[in-house]
């Protein structure tokens, strides 16, 4: 009975995935006021009039140094945003796979994590430890979560250079399956794209 108990404990865990609970604020250091280190800067964006179809007109602070990140603004170049936290498991296996997407189509594709309802000093380490080099935004109340209605982490979001949602995938990306977002990124921006 305690074995079928710790059984279905370990299942319903593992099947809930990664839920939002936490509540994080943007700090900048620490609560012993060490450095903590930081994520890489955020971009100033254009301004730009509301379209159905694009990114919630939210404003996010940007985890490292840098400008808000308003997220309506996300134009002029393909975005894939990810949104994450440092206490989601599935979140925490597919940053490599991000930050090697990063490095073959940083200069094409604009990449934007955004750490969800996490502790910043947390994700800020996080970031660090994997030597993740493009920037993270931080939405501490989850308010960008509940606008894409999702319920759980992590969720990736392939927006055009016209800011334009293309594609919005639910949950843990695999290598082939972020390869095909980056492709459709890549078309999107080519002459004959969307």
């Amino acid at each position: 009975m305690a074995v079928r108990l710790a059984g279905g404990l370990l299942a319903a865990t593992l099947l809930a995935g990664c839920t939002t609970g936490q509540q994080g604020a943007p700090d900048r250091e620490s609560a012993a006021g060490e450095a903590v280190p930081a994520a890489p800067a955020c971009e100033q964006l254009p301004e730009r009039p509301a379209e159905a179809d694009q990114l919630p007109a939210l404003t996010l602070p940007c985890l490292g140094p840098g400008p808000d990140v308003a997220l309506d603004r996300l134009t002029g170049r393909p975005t894939l945003v990810n949104l994450w936290a440092t206490w989601c498991g599935p979140c925490r296996e597919e940053m490599p796979l991000l930050q090697d997407a990063h490095a073959r189509h940083g200069e094409q594709i604009r990449f934007l994590g955004v750490d969800v309802q996490d502790d910043p000093e947390a994700a800020r380490s996080f970031l660090a430890e994997l030597g993740v080099g493009y920037p993270h935004a931080v939405d501490a109340d989850g308010e960008l979560l509940r606008e894409l209605g999702g319920r759980g982490l992590p969720i990736t979001l392939a927006v055009d250079a016209e800011g334009r949602v293309l594609e919005q995938v639910m949950g843990q990306l695999s290598a082939e399956e972020l390869e095909r977002l980056t492709d459709t990124l890549l078309s999107s921006d080519s002459p004959g794209g969307s």
